[in-house]
């Protein structure tokens, strides 16, 4: 006979020896954080058999923990690897008007990110920035508001389903940020099984690929070391380029191919950048020379139509490029180039430029390195929602360019410099992307739904907006024609412009003003005659009223029977006894 005995640090297993033997090798007992599980036979329904059978609407309604850490590093990738992903919460951030999105913890740092209607916005919050996290209210009485202020700015987020739980964590996070102290992992594993039902362990055989995978697909490349160099004089042109150059890396690349070639192709009239311009659908592309102004720098202007993609407005826009040589180059060596973007033919397309910092380096072993910081400076203060959409669309621009150039570098080919094309390279990647279409599938839904929502809920907002304006128009047009006209005011005596200077004209004026004053009275008689008649009519309704009144007598609503007995030559009766309710009572022996 078997005896178990449990605890919740321990688990032991009593068993004869002659049972021992008939027991099968796959009977054990492991011991893991104070849980006891037993391998007895195979299950009929295991925990993964229950994941795979949930449904593609359970999927992205509730997703798991890995799919939340998995979207998180798709957004933050430059959130670095040492903070770890806790928990993220629905909520919306108050910046001009609501965005609602989602909010991604750390160890580290707060995420925020939200894409409502084509508006993007996304920022981090490091927890070491932080001065104070509170509770707010919105709308002054609804507690479902958190607000975290840093020394320069106040962020207010709202909407939170639980607000004191998700307060109660952020500061959690925060102190021990603050104290240097983090927080250990079975401490954070606990945090996600309450908030995901899960630990950080569970779904691996659902996962077919390890994180550093997921922020490899992302396309923003990690920050990778300093390019060596192959002369001590180009270190400090480097030094400088990169203490004085501004902006986000968006490229950081070596490429097979000697320095002299990777600057002719892009900084040159050659046939290559015809090409890649033409696939990208540029029109119009012209490609001046470079002039040698003061200072010993080079300069040169390209302009071109680009295509857009916007469903509404214009199909394209002029850029015109300044792409400027610094003079402290060294040839063959290394190469500076700043190149300023202007846009024009599109809305706002005056308010801002498109700055790029690309540096050329000579790695050795026929190989360079291009490196490109891009900033967009903003000339006329905007909006905030305007300057965050321009923003959106001008990362997302520019990040798609310097992918497509690096991918046209990676597969172009003296031999054959017509097919300096990415074509075969994407062939590649949408092989990768259709082998794992399988284990994607949660976020791939995920984005279907958005993608059929988010117009549908365009259209339910267009709609009642245009309903609310038809409904406040018929209000005002009825409002226009309720008004009770108002009777016309008495006639009023001319201005005496000058004094008459004779007796004729003295008998002219006031034979005119006994006119008028006449006038003046009739109009007064029978505003007074009216008056009285309303009067009259007021009086004889109340009079109709005081009538009604003294002859109201009340109603008997049931027959009544009265017994009265006079006593002392007084009447008295007794109680009032509905006949309809009087009944025969037996007598009770």
């Amino acid at each position: 006979m078997d005896t178990e005995q449990s605890s919740p640090t321990t688990a032991t297993t009593i068993t004869s020896p002659e049972q021992e033997n008939d027991r099968p090798e796959y009977l054990t007992v492991k011991e893991e954080g104070g849980s006891r599980t037993s391998g007895y036979g195979p299950s009929p329904r295991t925990p993964v058999s229950e994941k795979k059978r949930k449904s593609w609407y359970y999927s992205s309604m509730y997703p798991s923990y890995k799919t939340r850490r998995r979207e998180f590093r798709s957004l933050f990738s430059s959130v670095g690897t040492e903070s770890r992903f806790v928990v993220d919460y629905s909520c919306a951030y108050h910046k001009d008007i609501l965005h609602q999105g989602r909010m991604f913890v750390t160890t580290s740092s707060v995420c925020f990110y939200s894409y409502i209607f084509g508006w993007e916005n996304k920022f981090v919050v490091d927890w070491k920035e932080v001065t104070s996290i509170t509770k707010e209210k919105t709308a002054i009485f609804i507690p479902n508001a958190v607000q975290i202020t840093t020394k320069d700015n106040k962020y207010f987020f709202a909407s939170f389903v639980d607000r004191d739980s998700s307060h109660m964590m952020l500061l959690r996070l925060w102190q021990a940020a603050l104290a240097n102290q983090m927080l250990s992992d079975d401490d954070i594993d606990q945090i996600i099984a309450c908030e995901y039902g899960e630990g950080d362990e569970d779904d691996d055989e659902d996962s077919e690929c390890p994180d550093t995978e997921d922020e490899v697909d992302s396309g923003n490349p990690a920050p990778s070391p300093l390019p060596p160099v192959t002369s001590p004089s180009v270190e400090p042109v480097l030094a400088t380029w990169l203490s004085t150059c501004e902006g986000t890396t968006v490229c950081d690349k070596t490429f097979p191919r000697p320095l002299e070639q990777l600057y002719r192709l892009l900084y040159s009239n050659d046939n290559f950048y015809f090409n890649f311009q033409k696939e990208r659908g540029t029109t119009e592309l012209e490609i001046g020379d470079w002039e040698e102004v003061d200072s010993g720098r080079k300069v040169r202007e390209v302009s071109y139509n680009m295509a857009l993609n916007n469903p509404v407005g214009p199909k394209k826009c002029q850029v015109k490029e300044t792409q400027t040589l610094s003079q402290g180059n060294i040839e063959n060596q290394i190469y500076c180039i700043e190149t300023t973007a202007d846009n024009s033919g599109v809305p706002y397309a005056d308010s801002f430029s498109v700055v790029t910092h690309s540096c050329l380096v000579d790695t050795g072993n026929n190989t360079a390195r291009l490196l490109a910081r891009a900033e967009i400076r903003f000339k006329k203060d905007l909006w905030g929602f305007l300057k965050d959409k321009i923003e959106t669309n001008a990362w997302s621009g520019i990040e798609s360019y310097y992918s497509s150039l690096s991918l046209a570098l990676e597969s172009y080919s003296e031999n054959a410099p017509q097919q300096a094309s990415m074509q075969s390279h994407q062939a590649r990647i949408a092989r990768k992307t259709s082998m794992k279409s399988r284990r994607d599938w949660p976020a791939l839904t995920t984005l279907a739904w958005n993608i059929v929502t988010q117009p549908l809920l365009l259209y339910l907002v267009m709609m009642f907006l245009l309903v609310t304006s038809i409904i406040n128009t018929a209000v005002l047009y009825r409002l226009a024609y309720i008004s009770v006209p108002l009777p016309p005011p008495a006639p009023s005596l001319p201005p005496l412009i000058s004094l008459p200077s004779d007796q004729a004209g003295w008998l002219a004026l006031l034979a005119r003003q006994a006119e008028q004053h006449s006038v003046r009275s009739s109009h007064l008689r029978q505003q007074l005659l009216s008056a009285t008649e309303h009067i009259a009519r007021a009086e004889q309704s109340l009079e109709t009223l005081r009538e009604g009144l003294d002859d109201w007598q009340p109603y008997d609503w049931v027959e009544q029977e009265v017994e009265c007995v006079t006593k002392d030559g007084k009447l008295f009766c007794d109680k009032v006894k509905p006949v309809s309710k009087i009944l025969p009572v037996k007598d009770e022996m």
